[in-house]
């Protein structure tokens, strides 16, 4: 639990520095802390893995807005 509460403590310092709000990750290492142990390290099964696939694009300035016509056309991507 030292080791644990040493490296939590570090992440934090590290976050900080990069301008995340301490209070907010205060916060959000306080639910990580109420999480058993076990429950964390208990292998997942596929209804609770990552069921998204990636949409990989080269940027270029010249690309049309793809995040506007992504959420134009989800109804579309949610039935394929």
């Amino acid at each position: 639990m030292v080791v644990y509460r040493k490296h939590r403590q570090a992440v934090k310092a590290q976050l900080v520095n990069r301008g995340y709000d301490g209070a907010f990750l205060e916060t959000e290492l306080i639910k990580v802390d109420n999480k058993k142990r076990e429950d964390l390290q208990r292998e997942k099964t596929n209804s609770e893995r990552n069921t998204r696939i990636p949409l990989v694009i080269t940027f270029t300035r010249a690309l049309p807005n793809i995040g506007r016509i992504i959420r134009r056309h989800l109804h579309t991507l949610h039935t394929v």
